[in-house]
């Protein structure tokens, strides 16, 4: 019985909190896109090490699996702490 109480609708606060936070993780990585072709124009000094190639930024989709995932477990069940520790990494990788 205590596990039907637990379950959200989706109308909840914390929904909306955990699904914004995983649309702000996925609009930060879009944001990427313009600002990695700008990096890609530009000259570097050789000892900054900046790896610009496209397969690193790819890379970073795997990590839109943290908040996504996250937003799903947080949004279903709110008192569960992997959905919100998912979704903090993946704000803190982007």
């Amino acid at each position: 019985m205590e596990a039907a109480k637990e379950r959200d609708d989706g109308t909840h606060p914390t929904s909306w909190l955990a699904w914004s936070l995983a649309g702000l993780c996925v609009t930060m990585f879009v944001a990427n896109f313009p600002l990695f072709a700008l990096a890609r124009s530009s000259r570097f000094p050789g000892g900054w090490g900046a790896d610009l190639s496209v397969g690193n930024h790819l890379g970073g989709v795997l990590f839109l699996v943290f908040p996504l995932v996250g937003a799903l477990i947080a949004a279903g069940r709110p008192r569960n702490p992997i959905g919100w520790i998912l979704l903090a990494d993946g704000l803190l990788w982007m």
